[in-house]
């Protein structure tokens, strides 16, 4: 019972890691209609962490060039 907890939070920790660099890559391959938007949304998820990765999921498609 005692190893049921941090197996969770290990597991939800790995996931947001996960997601986290999955927002980093697609940010370094996308191309934005303004170049400081792209800056933007660097600072955004390196130093807004807890939420950042689910806005820019959000928010980023409508401003990359192209849509995948």
């Amino acid at each position: 019972m005692n190893l049921i907890v941090p197996n969770a939070v290990f597991f939800a920790f790995a996931l947001y890691a996960i997601l986290w660099l999955w927002c980093i890559v697609d940010l370094l391959r996308s191309e934005f209609k303004d170049k400081s938007v792209k800056m933007l949304w660097v600072l955004l998820l390196i130093f807004a962490n807890p939420l950042a990765p689910f806005v820019y999921g959000h928010l980023a498609r409508k401003q990359k060039l192209r849509y995948r």
